[in-house]
């Protein structure tokens, strides 16, 4: 199957953004040649240069994000990025800049929405555990960073932001639950086969649905590799598309998650354990409560676990041909055995 099929090749997509963006703000503007970024297993990610933009002779990058129907979590919609990233902006979390988006996939083929770019690369999390770490004092700089944006994050007051259209009657009771069920629809969506191990762990997560201190807006996928730095400085936070409501508890279990420590026993690679919770409870102004930490790591690894089965199905659909989506299958029975571990652990 042609995976750029409902896209185009590059030149295609550079004249259908030269008109879009010449239709948005009025003028000629001209868009130069457009570069795809290769990472990520979702939306794709694109640089393009475009001139004119603000009515004179300056040339500035702009993000191109596509949401493709043979994604891995297709069908998409750019409506959650947007809202989040409106909702944040004047905050002090660290985020590019959101411009114009639409669901229209008549436009360049598929849900799309055009970002600020922001300066800076991604610290990879995967590494071997016999790699180097960060220098020590880099390495709390960006430490500090990453503790204080979340907890920024999360004191955000979003009730009366664009953001609040995703609320859908989440409360600090029901939050932990609505999660569960929405990941055990996901799951019944992708899995080939039963899975006897996510359907306990479900029923688990359901008996033992914590209360949250407050409900927040949740990133979904908070962890080294998701946010760009430059000098020992964050300069955003990246890939908004699991944004949603819920218990900020949930980011901490994700960003916690073993797979992220990079053979170390920091968290994300970047942070003691105690230390981490303790700043991050000064700064979002609650106490992290453990119980709930590990609750939700145990909602991670089954989110983990869901995402190798989307990739599996995409794979054995023809709908991706990357040769990545069969290695994350074969990651199933591993994070449903840690899952079980975990959930061993606190019970």
């Amino acid at each position: 199957m042609n995976q750029m099929n409902t896209i185009g090749d590059d030149a295609t997509l550079a004249r259908k953004i030269s008109a879009y963006l010449a239709q948005q703000v009025g003028h000629p503007i001209q868009v130069g040649t457009i570069r795809r970024f290769p990472v990520g297993f979702s939306w794709l990610t694109y640089a393009v240069p475009v001139t004119g933009l603000q009515g004179n002779g300056d040339t500035q990058e702009l993000i191109l994000r596509l949401g493709p129907d043979y994604g891995l979590f297709a069908p998409y919609s750019a409506a959650p990025q947007v809202l989040s990233m409106r909702s944040l902006e004047g905050s002090t979390v660290p985020l590019p800049r959101a411009y114009w988006s639409s669901d229209d996939a008549s436009i360049f083929g598929a849900p799309f929405l055009f970002c600020e770019k922001v300066s800076g690369a991604a610290v990879v999390p995967w590494v071997s555990a016999n790699e180097p770490g960060l220098e020590e004092s880099y390495r709390r700089r960006l430490g500090e960073q990453f503790i204080d944006a979340l907890a920024a994050l999360h004191r955000v007051p979003w009730q009366d932001k664009p953001i609040a259209d995703m609320a859908h009657g989440i409360t600090v009771d029901n939050a932990a639950r609505q999660n569960v069920v929405y990941w055990e629809a996901q799951i019944a969506r992708w899995a080939m086969r039963p899975y006897p191990l996510a359907e306990w762990g479900i029923r688990w997560l359901k008996a033992h649905a914590p209360v949250a201190p407050r409900v927040a807006i949740v990133h979904g996928d908070y962890r080294t590799g998701n946010f760009l730095e430059e000098s020992g400085r964050i300069t955003a936070i990246l890939d908004w598309e699991l944004v949603h409501l819920g218990d900020p508890h949930e980011d901490l279990g994700w960003a916690s998650l073993p797979m992220y420590m990079g053979g170390s026993k920091l968290i994300s690679r970047l942070a003691e354990p105690d230390w981490f919770y303790a700043r991050y409870s000064e700064k979002a102004a609650f106490q992290v409560s453990m119980p709930s930490v590990r609750y939700y790591q145990v909602l991670s690894l089954l989110k983990l676990a869901a995402t190798h089965m989307a990739a599996a199905r995409c794979f054995e659909e023809g709908r991706f041909n990357d040769m990545r989506m069969p290695a994350m299958g074969s990651q199933i029975a591993t994070c449903l055995r840690q899952m079980e571990k975990t959930i061993e652990s606190v019970s």
